[in-house]
């Protein structure tokens, strides 16, 4: 349906207008545009949808909910019996070392003989003298040292883990970084 363009009557500076409309298929999709407008202020408007303050809202209460859940499973009471027991549990090494590589090993190298970060393997420690000193330092970080807060982001019951694959480390004697820290007995 193509329609020459048609002159419409009035003159402007010597310029004239053509009356040249549309495509259809342009007018179709503005016409389309504004009832989906319309409908869109109703249903989000007066009607029953939800605004995405109300949906971010319901997905956090299910994000708390379940997090609590997972909490509630992940509790751990860690203290120097837990650890110890957990440094005689291949599996809880196995997952201790597993998250020591992913998380660690810049600062301590694979091996726990120490770069930026304190030689692991030596009879020394600078921060206490127990298994249950590890994890505290692992939970609490040394900020003035570089090493951040694992409590924030990783569990208990990993960072326990954690800190019983370090505590299986101590007395191994890997040449690397200098010994710091107060003389320890072996943690075994």
């Amino acid at each position: 349906m193509s329609e020459e363009p048609r002159e419409l009557p009035h003159d402007y500076d010597g310029i004239r207008e053509y009356d040249n409309p549309l495509p259809s298929w342009w007018s179709g999709i503005f016409i389309l545009t504004i009832v989906f407008a319309i409908v869109y202020a109703i249903w989000y408007g007066p009607g029953p949808g939800r605004s995405m303050h109300e949906e971010f809202e319901a997905e956090w209460a299910g994000y708390s909910t379940w997090k609590a859940e997972a909490e509630a499973k992940a509790t751990i009471v860690v203290d120097e019996s837990t650890l110890t027991t957990l440094a005689a549990d291949s599996t809880a090494l196995d997952r201790g070392r597993q998250l020591f590589g992913q998380n660690c090993i810049g600062c301590h190298l694979e091996d726990g003989r120490g770069q930026t970060g304190p030689n692991l393997t030596d009879e020394y420690q600078i921060h206490g003298m127990t298994r249950l000193d590890l994890y505290n330092t692992i939970r609490d970080g040394v900020p003035a040292k570089g090493m951040i807060s694992w409590g924030a982001t990783m569990q208990p019951k990993d960072m326990a883990a954690v800190a019983a694959f370090v505590s299986t480390l101590r007395g191994k004697n890997i040449p690397g970084k200098g010994p710091e820290g107060g003389k320890v007995s072996a943690l075994r």
